[in-house]
């Protein structure tokens, strides 16, 4: 029962490799980006491990803060050119209003900050 099971197995991938049209096969093979030659490949690493090197020294973590994610999802949001006056947005520096017209590229003067409530 278990040879049976395993030939029917075999005969499975065999039609399933049959059933590969050469062309998709060698399409297959272009569709990789392309190589690195080892000098290259070499020099990638060569270049990465001295950037460790002086994160190291510098004594930096590899890994971004909060704040680092934090100005970044601030400027992500103060360039987002789908805004419409009146929106919204939180930044790092507090919750800003939008006020520049829809369709033209943000500028940071286009936004000005939320009254804070009691004030």
């Amino acid at each position: 029962m278990r040879f049976l099971l395993i030939q029917a197995g075999f005969a499975a991938l065999c039609l399933a490799v049959l059933a590969v049209a050469p062309g998709e096969a060698q399409d297959a093979e272009t569709d990789d980006p392309p190589r690195l030659s080892r000098e290259e490949w070499l020099a990638t690493v060569e270049a990465a491990r001295r950037r460790i090197d002086q994160m190291r020294r510098e004594h930096k973590s590899f890994l971004p803060t909060a704040e680092d994610d934090a100005e970044e999802a601030s400027r992500r949001v103060i360039e987002d050119e789908s805004l419409q006056a009146g929106d919204i947005v939180s930044t790092s520096k507090g919750l800003l209003r939008f006020k520049g017209r829809p369709g033209n590229s943000p500028r940071p003067d286009d936004f000005v900050p939320l009254a804070k409530p009691g004030r």
